[in-house]
């Protein structure tokens, strides 16, 4: 019985993400602020609500965000940021070998610089619910596989932007989310799902993602690319951890 409450509370969780996911975008659209200068994607603030106003409704799911800094998070610092450019360097190296044009920005410097605020604090507003309340909660029931498998389904579902691309590029997008979710998983080892890891290693995705799809967007092929880089690399630290993943 305990079990069956335990589901059905985690399920408010996931149908508040979503509201609140719809209710920030609409301000986002409606909002005469240009958000997008700074890369300010309001909805990624979605989940930190759901989580705010879920343990208000059920105190025994509280748990403290973790935000220390020991010298296990500060030896992680450095892979949660160049794992991700290695695979995005990867992308676009391979996109060109195959014949596909990739477009760079030629000041993607001020642009990244512009955006790094947005995508510090859009990075914290996603993790403190994805990785920092629902991940530690779901292995409280399942081993670390199957708790990151639902993270990223969820989080792959709730970017609700990306159905405009038609059910093929929704389809990779999560599975892509899904294999940097099994990736998450190896980055917070030993960390107690530190939100300092899991938003460097979030912005980290963003602002490689920046530098080589901003003008790519619609470039279907190359997004393939990085979500077949990204499952590569998700099956091999399941294969190199096969336990830490699949023991509850």
């Amino acid at each position: 019985m305990e079990a069956v409450f335990m589901r059905r509370k985690l399920f408010v969780f996931v149908i508040l993400v979503f509201i609140f996911n719809l209710i920030l975008m609409f301000i986002h659209i409606k909002s005469n602020i240009q958000f997008e200068k700074i890369s300010i994607n309001l909805p990624q603030f979605a989940p930190a609500l759901a989580f705010l106003v879920t343990v208000l409704l059920f105190r025994d799911l509280y748990r403290p965000i973790i935000i220390n800094f020991n010298k296990i998070v500060f030896s992680k610092v450095f892979p949660a940021i160049i794992i991700p450019i290695v695979l995005n360097t990867l992308t676009y190296f391979i996109g060109m070998l195959i014949g596909i044009k990739v477009k760079i920005e030629p000041n993607l410097f001020s642009i990244l610089i512009t955006s790094l605020f947005g995508l510090i604090i859009g990075s914290i507003g996603e993790e403190i619910g994805w990785r920092g309340f629902l991940q530690p909660l779901l292995e409280g029931k399942f081993s670390k596989f199957v708790s990151s498998l639902i993270v990223g389904l969820i989080w792959g579902v709730w970017h609700i932007i990306h159905y405009k691309n038609g059910i093929i590029f929704m389809s990779g997008y999560i599975l892509f989310t899904v294999s940097v979710s099994i990736v998450f998983v190896h980055l917070l080892k030993d960390t107690q799902n530190n939100i300092i890891i899991a938003a460097t290693f979030h912005m980290a995705i963003n602002a490689s993602f920046i530098s080589f799809f901003y003008g790519n967007y619609t470039n279907i092929k190359l997004w393939s690319i990085s979500w077949i880089v990204w499952l590569i690399a998700a099956i091999i630290v399941i294969i190199s951890e096969k336990r830490y993943y699949f023991i509850k």
